[in-house]
């Protein structure tokens, strides 16, 4: 387990990049009024791997903000876990938080515990989450090779159309 204190201020930007089989827990506390995070997660896997990603954020201040992103590309027989958990403490007045899972799947690949949750204590503050999960359809893959593309790079087009804003992020190149 990863823990990280922010403090008053404090901004940080972590980007996670996991591969199959990869198991990851992140555990973050914005202890220091104004502090921020931000978390950019992309996973990649095939075969018949099993991952999981745990992520913990607590509000303990006021006026602190948090974005969770994650993106799941899974092929093959793959399974991946995905648990967020933001917590918003009493007095941290002004939170602003916001938690997203989203997930490509491509032959009889799963998403597994996919739950991101929200913990509130505290009345004043903005707080949101969303997950989405499609499985890729053969109209889809049909329809790009009807123009002369090949399965493969059909397949290529869709992950990389899925995935590119966030592995931006996650190259440096742009700044969310």
């Amino acid at each position: 387990m990863k823990q990280i204190i922010l403090e008053k201020d404090e901004k940080r930007v972590l980007r996670l990049a996991m591969l199959a089989q990869d198991n990851c827990r992140l555990d973050v506390v914005l202890a220091g009024e104004r502090s921020e995070v931000e978390v950019w997660g992309l996973l990649m896997a095939k075969g018949e791997s099993q991952t999981a990603l745990e992520v913990y954020i607590t509000h303990a201040a006021p006026k602190t903000k948090s974005r969770v992103m994650v993106k799941s590309v899974l092929k093959g027989k793959s399974k991946f876990d995905f648990r967020g958990n933001v917590k918003i403490e009493n007095g941290a007045r002004g939170a602003d938080a916001y938690l997203r899972s989203d997930a490509l799947l491509f032959d009889d690949a799963r998403m597994g515990d996919d739950t991101p949750a929200l913990e509130i204590l505290e009345r004043d503050v903005k707080a949101g989450h969303a997950a989405t999960v499609g499985k890729v359809d053969e109209a889809m893959l049909f329809y790009l090779m009807s123009r002369g593309v090949s399965r493969v790079q059909a397949e290529k087009l869709l992950i990389e159309g899925f995935i590119n804003p966030i592995k931006e992020i996650l190259d440096g190149k742009s700044e969310q």
